[in-house]
């Protein structure tokens, strides 16, 4: 990879975060700052729901709790755009999700939790703890505002 690799996996946009939450929040319907199997299914309604809902579950549920949090949400995508896809890329598979289309795997992050599995330091916690932050940051202000 070269030069522009280099600048690809800076993490998410602003745009790009903004449009990752919109979409949690559509899934999560009772809005409790995670979501479960049950409100994926529903989510993808007929759509190859549970095998969607389970490859979604394999891939985001970092801590396997049978919850995805936000956190862990908004980790998935920083990781997605630190494994070197493109902002396009993951604006178009985003867009994707908005509409109900199926979960894609992304061989490259699948990669990357498992060499992390293997760390002593996990960067994936460090990660999912940085989403974390950054939010609490966000409330912060907005309720300064």
């Amino acid at each position: 990879m070269g030069c522009g690799a280099q600048k690809q996996s800076q993490g998410l946009s602003p745009q790009l975060r903004q449009k990752a939450l919109e979409i949690f929040k559509k899934i999560d319907v009772n809005n409790s700052g995670s979501i479960d199997k049950d409100e994926t299914q529903k989510f993808w309604k007929t759509n190859f729901a549970k095998v969607n809902t389970q490859a979604l579950f394999n891939a985001v549920d970092f801590d396997k709790s049978g919850q995805i949090t936000e956190d862990e949400w908004m980790a998935f995508w920083e990781i997605v755009k630190k494994s070197g896809y493109s902002d396009k890329e993951i604006f178009e598979e985003l867009d994707n999700l908005m509409e109900g289309k199926a979960w894609v795997q992304f061989r490259k992050v699948d990669e990357f939790v498992k060499r992390d599995q293997m760390r002593k330091k996990s960067q994936v916690k460090q990660i999912v703890e940085e989403n974390s932050k950054r939010k609490s940051i966000l409330q912060q202000e907005q309720h300064n505002n």
